[in-house]
């Protein structure tokens, strides 16, 4: 039986060391002191799922604390050796449950668009698995860092129109980046 719980600062340590770095592109990884700031901030938010004491799957969130919580799901992953057993849903549906106080959970799913072959089935296949997770089109493309993103909203039952999703995905950027930063990386149409 899977557990979802907030990690503690000790285990998102290792969990960026031994997992994040391997799985995701060095160029999207932001670093460590970065995640540990976010989160002394009240600007982030780590979860874990677990078989007993072994790390399944994890799942980093930036928040925005104004009178209500927005959510951007920033890193999620199965670790390897434990993908494809549906894990990532069960995970997903436990954070749902977590997540009571959310106005709007955002997601970034890297686009097909421009792509073919292996590269084009594996963005499609990942939008697939957010859909089938209560994942919607917002309608709203980004670009984050050189990275062409459309952006999904988890179905909490409140529809919120394509301004409102611009608007909280640039409020959530510019919370835990610096406006120079912020300017040059992050894009919305």
């Amino acid at each position: 039986m899977y557990q979802c719980r907030t990690l503690t600062r000790n285990e998102i340590a290792d969990t960026y060391n031994r997992y994040m770095k391997n799985d995701f592109p060095k160029d999207e990884l932001k670093p460590l002191a970065r995640i540990f700031y976010s989160l002394d901030n009240s600007q982030y938010i780590c979860y874990g799922i677990f078989d007993e004491d072994k790390l399944c799957g994890y799942a980093y969130f930036a928040v925005l604390n104004e009178d209500k919580k927005y959510y951007l799901l920033d890193y999620f992953a199965t670790v390897d050796g434990m993908r494809g057993k549906g894990i990532g849903s069960a995970f997903l549906e436990m954070l749902y449950c977590q997540m009571t106080d959310a106005e709007m959970v955002i997601c970034e799913a890297e686009t097909p668009d421009g792509t073919a072959g292996e590269e084009f089935e594996m963005r499609t296949r990942r939008i697939d698995f957010y859909h089938r997770n209560r994942y919607i089109d917002t309608g709203v493309n980004a670009t984050a860092f050189g990275v062409d993103f459309v952006l999904l909203e988890l179905d909490l039952g409140k529809k919120h129109d394509m301004y409102e999703v611009r608007e909280y995905y640039l409020k959530l950027y510019r919370s835990f980046l610096p406006e120079k930063m912020f300017k040059e990386h992050i894009k919305v149409n």
